[in-house]
């Protein structure tokens, strides 16, 4: 009876310590209390055997968030014995970054409680890596979990590449298809991506939890996309809805969002109209701890509002941990408004320009400068503003790869051209990342686009872009009226705009 006791009080030992180690999803009741006093987590990278011409490397975050801007950047560099540590500005589970080590590395990690990554470069086959291969080692905590996801994104990708090439297709069709026929398509999409994950899984069954979770998050959002101007069938919705991603990841982030924008555009015939309406909906639609996830990805649809949306949203959420990121972002928009106005309160005329180093003057009226690492990035946004007093600026931050930056610059170039009588400037940001200054300059000489035209440093914008609420990807656009309001979310794309909308937006 005893031995019978002793092995009864050990399985049930045993379970229990299976239940706390377990993953928490992200809406999980207990993520209050689990967050509570949780310190963020640290990465740390050692890269041996470098060149000895080598003294640093630069390295590149790109930090998954959930609230307020989906990716923030944060950079770092090797010391002298080619390490690097760096401490996650929160404590969110399982965060995802995009890691961009030099040209040694780049890959998709998480972190949750603390990762090692170590880069031999002398291994390195090509002298890069990507995701993960030989002379590159995952280790720490969350060791062997990155070495896995990174196997996982490598595992017959290009079959996977091919289901979300259909899927996306299957959302432009969906209008002109049956419902049942539409469903049909979509439950042979999942069904092929399941087989694929446990395919994989098979050799890995103790992360069958993660691949699986990141899978139907990545599904799962992309479904709520096809129906964003439209009601989903329930069966489809109550599916969506009772999934709960276990990673502040791309997948995991944009699930959320992406069902945030789907329930703000979905025809439930609310009364209430605007955010009042939206916030209404939302709770009405999903569990508290839902529902008040999905809000943080409203502080970046009203964040060019937020002295007055932000209260609004804040005072709506019941989950502690979540009212704390919307209260932090709140105080951040109110800190860099603060910021933005004392610059341009002391903002004049000025005789010289020093929005960089001036490289030529174009024929066509481009005058273009250079903003190197080491310029500070409030001296730059108050040397541009007082370079063009009493007058609106359009501001377009893009990239030399990025295509709908490139798409869109006709677009620029003709409005700039039909309204040269209103008091608007358009300075063009071209970002250093993944680009050169010869690649900058001749992709601006074959636009022919008139204007001012900057070549910044990636770390520069970086800085730039939070002071301005403008983080994201390629294109952004900001708007700063003559009065020196910043508006970051009134364009989406200069090609829809005509002369009397481009008034409205730049308040004419």
């Amino acid at each position: 009876m005893k031995h019978i006791l002793y092995l009864l009080l050990l399985c049930s030992c045993t379970q229990l310590l299976a239940q706390n180690s377990s993953p928490l999803q992200i809406e999980d009741k207990r993520m209050d209390t689990y967050l509570t006093n949780r310190q963020p987590a640290t990465l740390t990278i050692q890269i041996k055997n470098l060149p000895d011409s080598v003294k640093k490397v630069n390295i590149q975050c790109t930090m998954v968030q959930l609230g307020g801007n989906l990716q923030t950047k944060k950079y770092a560099e090797t010391n002298a014995a080619g390490l690097s540590k760096i401490v996650l500005d929160q404590n969110l589970p399982y965060q995802q970054i995009w890691l961009s080590v030099g040209k040694y590395l780049y890959a998709g990690i998480y972190i949750n409680s603390g990762l090692t990554v170590t880069i031999d470069a002398e291994k390195l086959k090509d002298g890069a890596a990507y995701m993960t291969g030989e002379g590159i080692a995952y280790s720490g905590e969350d060791g062997e979990l990155n070495t896995v996801m990174n196997k996982n994104v490598l595992f017959r990708k290009k079959d996977k590449e091919k289901l979300d090439e259909s899927l996306s297709a299957l959302g432009k069709l969906r209008k002109t298809t049956s419902e049942d026929v539409f469903l049909f398509k979509v439950d042979s999409i999942k069904k092929a991506l399941m087989q694929i994950d446990e395919e994989f899984i098979s050799g890995f069954p103790n992360y069958g939890w993660a691949v699986r979770n990141e899978s139907m998050s990545g599904l799962y959002g992309n479904l709520s996309v096809c129906y964003w101007d439209d009601k989903m069938p329930d069966r489809l919705f109550n599916e969506i809805s009772d999934h709960k991603p276990y990673f502040t990841s791309n997948d995991g982030a944009l699930f959320y969002q992406y069902l945030q924008i789907y329930s703000s555009n979905a025809k439930y015939g609310t009364k209430e109209k605007g955010l009042p309406g939206t916030l209404m909906l939302l709770d009405s639609l999903y569990t508290p701890q839902k529902s008040d996830v999905i809000k943080l990805f409203l502080l970046d649809t009203y964040k060019d509002n937020f002295a007055n949306s932000y209260s609004s949203i804040i005072n709506s959420i019941r989950t502690k941990w979540c009212k704390a990121i919307a209260n932090n972002e709140l105080a951040k928009a109110v800190l860099n408004q603060k910021k933005v106005d004392s610059l341009f309160a002391v903002s004049k005329k000025l005789e010289t320009t020093d929005i960089g180093k001036p490289l030529m003057k174009l024929p066509f009226g481009a005058d273009l400068y250079q903003v190197e690492e080491q310029t500070n990035a409030d001296d730059f946004l108050f040397s541009l503003k007082a370079k063009f007093p009493k007058r609106a600026l359009i501001i377009d931050i893009w990239a030399t790869w990025c295509g709908p930056c490139l798409a869109d610059l006709p677009s620029s170039k003709s409005l700039h051209e039909q309204n040269k009588d209103l008091p608007i400037d358009y300075v063009y940001l071209c970002t250093t990342d993944g680009s050169n200054i010869d690649l900058w300059k001749k992709k601006v000489a074959e636009m022919q686009v008139s204007g001012t035209h900057v070549f910044i440093d990636e770390k520069v914008l970086a800085k730039l872009r939070t002071t301005l609420r403008a983080e994201g990807g390629f294109p952004t656009y900001v708007v700063i009226d003559s009065n020196g309001k910043v508006n970051s979310k009134s364009i989406t794309h200069m090609g829809s705009l005509n002369r009397e909308s481009l008034k409205k937006v730049v308040g004419l």
